[in-house]
């Protein structure tokens, strides 16, 4: 079983690297060849300013950095968490670790998406010179979030436990 595990950590391992390739050059390529704005195209104040044209596209693809950043550290986690769980380790320090960043990652999402709407704003409000205020928090995504953190505190009592079983015989 055990192989198993490692066997499909190590096929999860490559599937993000694959989709996180296609995912990441396909935005260029839609957006230059096709003038399709594939960045964030939830938020409809992002969408009215985008629609405008070349005048705010700049500042918008950079108001996205940030969580492009944070895309590219979630993934790289993420690859080597699953690398840890190709080699065996599940409860080890280093997976532990791995799976902490993951969460913190996570976490920092939810305030950041917060921010890029007020940035959103912000640009609308130079356009228009009326401010208009889309602000939106994901009870789901905090739900997401307090599923993640009670899983690591499931998985360090597990550990501990195993410890004290090892340490027993």
């Amino acid at each position: 079983m055990n192989y198993k595990i490692q066997v499909l950590s190590t096929r999860l391992r490559w599937a993000i690297v694959v989709i996180s390739l296609i995912a990441v050059t396909s935005l260029p390529i839609i957006y230059f060849f096709y003038d399709i704005n594939g960045f964030n195209s939830s938020n409809p104040v992002f969408q009215e300013l985008w629609g405008l044209g070349d005048q705010f596209r700049p500042m918008l693809i950079f108001g996205q950095l940030p969580t492009f950043v944070l895309s590219g550290l979630f993934i790289y986690w993420l690859w080597r968490l699953f690398g840890q769980y190709a080699k065996g380790d599940y409860f080890g320090k280093e997976s532990d670790r791995c799976y902490l960043w993951l969460v913190w990652l996570y976490g920092v999402s939810i305030p950041l998406g917060m921010l890029e709407s007020l940035w959103l704003s912000y640009l609308s409000y130079v356009h228009n010179n009326e401010f208009t205020l889309f602000f939106a928090l994901d009870i789901g995504r905090l739900f997401t979030l307090f599923v993640l953190v009670s899983v690591l505190y499931i998985l360090r009592a597990a550990k501990q436990i195993d410890q004290e079983n090892k340490e027993f015989v």
